[in-house]
This record gives C-alpha cells, structure tokens and sequence, in this order.
C-alpha cells in the first residue's frame, strides 16, 4: 500500500478521514521516495494492526511537521512510530520533531509515545520492525555507574581508571594488570558474548565511537564497514559476531545517538549489533539530566518501566519542570544549541535570563535543563516491551571464562557500582563544563 501524504490542506478541507487507531506509523517524504524504506513502514503498519494508511510528511518543513502533528490528532493515537533514512536522522530532524509532538494538546509535555525506526539500511531497519519478543533483561553490560546488583550478570568497567572491570556475581576486579595494551582484548571479551540485554555507557563519545578509556583513552568501539568492531590501542580491530537482541542507554556519551548519516554508530549498532532500542544524545553532553535521568528512571524500580517510558517520562519531567519554574522556556527555541554550539548557547541564554530578571542562582540549572530538552532521542520501537527483571533469576552466566581467568584479582573498589545504587538524574554526564555566564556548557566540556 502507498504511503499516504498528508498536508494542512487535506486536513484544513477534511478530504481524509484516518481511522482512529492507538498505533500510527509515519515516514518521512525523504524515506518514503525509497522502496525499500517504505517497505519498512508498512511492515510496522502490519506488525501492529493498523488499519489507516502510513502518514508520508515533510520531515525538513515546520508545514510538514504540523501536518503529522494534525494526523496524529485526528487519529487519537496514543503511539507512533517513525520511520526515518539514516541520512535524514540527524538533529536538525529529531529536535524539531521532539517538540512538533509536545502540541498536540495545550499541555507542554509530549502528547503521544514514539520512537525512531531507522538503521544503516532499510534491510537493518527492518529486523527492528520485525522483532516482536518482550525482554527481561537479567544480564547488562557498560561504562556508566549502573546498580550491577539488579542483574543476575553484570560487567563493567572504569572509564575513570580505564583500565578496570568489575563483574559483579564475584565482586572483583577481572585483571588488575590491564593497561592500555589489554585492555581492547578485555573490552571484547565482554561485548562478543551470545547475550548482553542491557548496554549503559559513558564518557567520551562521538558518531564515529566509544571511547574505551575517558582520562586514559585506550582505544574504542566503532563502526567499520557496516559493522561494530573493537579498535584496540595497537591497532589491533576485534570484531564484534554477537547480536543478541539488547537496548543500549547513552546515558553520558556525546553524540552517542545521532544518526548524521547511515556510518553513525547507532545506526551501525542497530544494524549488526542487535540494538533494538537505542536512548542517546545528539548534542555534546553536559548538563546530563536527559540521560542519567533516563538511566535512572528505568532502573530503579526493575520492571515497572518500559524503557521508552523511562526516555518519555525524563522528558516530560524535564519539560515540566522549565514550563513550571521559568515560564516560556519550555517552548524556547535558539539556534545555537541547533548547531551543537555550547559558547552560542550560553550566550543566548544568558541574554534571554537578563530580559527576564531570573535569579542569578537560577541560571545553570535552567540553561541545564534547556540544553537536555530535546537532546536525548528513543531509537526504536516506543512498543517494544523491554525491562529490567524484576528479581533475580537464573540465566547462565555469559563471562565464566573471564572470571576464572581474574580469579586471584583484587577486589573491587567500594565506589564501583556493585556497591551502590543507582546515579542522581541530575549528575554529570561527562566532564562537568566550567560554568558559563549563563551557567550553561562550555567549550571546555568534552564530549
């Protein structure tokens, strides 16, 4: 079936009806010029019922944005996914959209779940659409501080120290003698296992990879040729075989989850490495409320949340939070944080602060929470019912091997994970920046 177009004119004169459906699918005008991609929208259009046609909009256009948004109104969908080429996913797409979809209704917050269905090819894209398997998730993997003990395996690594891991069924240290040099191989030995659920990262970060190493940089993940590989700090490439069906939170990673094109790491991940829910930034991070929050959010009370829940309920949070503190920001729309330009950013806010005498103290927080409001993006299926298990189970343990190689290892510090809870929404995803003027990033925050 082809797409159907829909513009404010059929909509203003009624010549369309959509039938009312709590799913709707939409595809980009872009997307939708390619066979193969539309393919993609209607086998979501199938895998969820729906009965009304795909909505074809114009994803570079305020005029095309409105009319989804008109769409989506007179269906009442509660749900929608989008369907978007990866060279037609970056920011300039997802921010306007994020907020397009906050007004629907009168309140400020988002009026409908949805997600981004989108891949290095339209062959990727539609393994997403074609996975239907809910996901307890009992074994989960990463850099960020997560609580390991809510899983029946974890493993993580240091991204302070670099050059320590930590699986948490024994507590310590899997080699205390990593360095640079090893550490690839170790990181390897973790990611290409026949299951990882749950992949939570930090630290330095950009379409092009994941840094192993945050103060010691010791290589990093990446993609090559269509695929994942671990780039080890001799040059050394380990591929990554594995593609378990997992979800991976960026919760502290610039750039993690922009798609500028089908070569970005999360459409790669998507891909080949069996990502099939993707929550991660699409700006430099700084303020980290967006992300940690989203972490947060979905690990701590195990199974109440899907993880699209979690991403939507941070978002509507932080929203909320601006409409009801400072009045007008939550609408606020400047350029610079378009062009991921953190010095324009501070400027313009700090501008925009001064017009309406808001308390000094005020500042950071506010342009915090601005920078984060449209920058964390769900790639996926906003339906897709994955969450953390509520108890602890029995699966089989992925890293035996790793553990009986770091048996005599030294025991964990008791700041790991292992030994603490979830991290604050609000703690700092990266390098805290230096307070700018207007409390906002600066350019000495890395990514």
């Amino acid at each position: 079936m082809a797409a159907f177009a829909v513009s404010l004119a059929c909509s203003a004169h009624g010549t369309t009806t959509p039938a009312q459906a709590t799913y709707a699918v939409a595809i980009s005008r872009s997307a939708a010029a390619d066979p193969a991609w539309l393919d993609v929208a209607e086998a979501l259009r199938d895998k969820h019922g729906v009965d009304a046609p795909v909505i074809e909009f114009d994803e570079a256009s305020d005029a095309g944005r409105a009319a989804l948004v008109e769409a989506l109104r007179q269906r009442k969908a509660s749900m929608v996914g989008i369907v978007l080429h990866p060279t037609r996913a970056s920011r300039e797409v997802t921010a306007p959209l994020q907020r397009a979809l906050r007004t629907i209704d009168a309140d400020p917050e988002s009026d409908v779940a949805w997600g981004i269905i989108t891949a290095r090819s339209a062959a990727g894209a539609r393994r997403v659409v074609e996975h239907v398997e809910p996901l307890t998730m009992s074994i989960a993997a990463g850099t960020a501080d997560f609580p390991m003990q809510r899983f029946d395996h974890s493993a993580w690594w240091s991204e302070e120290a670099a050059h320590r891991f930590t699986l948490h069924h024994d507590g310590r240290a899997i080699d205390p003698r990593l360095d640079a040099a090893t550490i690839g191989n170790a990181a390897h030995a973790v990611l290409d296992v026949p299951r990882i659920d749950l992949l939570m990262t930090g630290g330095h970060a950009t379409e092009k990879g994941l840094e192993l190493g945050f103060r010691r940089p010791a290589g990093a993940v990446e993609p090559r040729d269509g695929a994942l590989v671990v780039r080890c700090h001799d040059g050394r490439v380990l591929p990554l075989v594995h593609a378990s069906p997992k979800a991976w939170i960026g919760a502290g990673n610039c750039l993690l989850g922009h798609v500028n094109g089908p070569d970005a790491l999360a459409a790669v991940a998507i891909e080949s490495f069996g990502v099939r829910a993707h929550v991660g930034y699409v700006v430099v991070t700084w303020f980290g409320r967006g992300g940690w929050g989203t972490l947060d959010r979905f690990t701590k009370e195990p199974g109440v949340r899907t993880l699209n829940e979690a991403w939507r309920e941070n978002s509507d949070a932080i929203v909320g939070e601006l409409a009801r503190r400072w009045p007008g920001s939550e609408t606020l729309v400047l350029a610079s944080w378009q062009r991921d330009d953190v010095n324009g950013f501070s400027r313009e806010v700090a501008a925009w602060i001064k017009e309406r005498s808001i308390p000094e103290a005020d500042a950071r927080e506010l342009a915090g929470l601005l920078w984060d409001r449209d920058a964390v993006v769900y790639l996926g299926d906003p339906a897709w019912d994955v969450r953390v298990q509520r108890e602890a189970g029995v699966t089989v343990d992925p890293w035996s091997s790793i553990a009986a190689h770091g048996a005599g290892a030294t025991s964990a510090s008791p700041s790991a994970p292992g030994a603490s809870s979830a991290p604050s929404p609000s703690a700092a995803a990266s390098t805290p920046a230096s307070p700018s003027p207007a409390g906002g990033p600066s350019s000495t925050g890395a990514p």
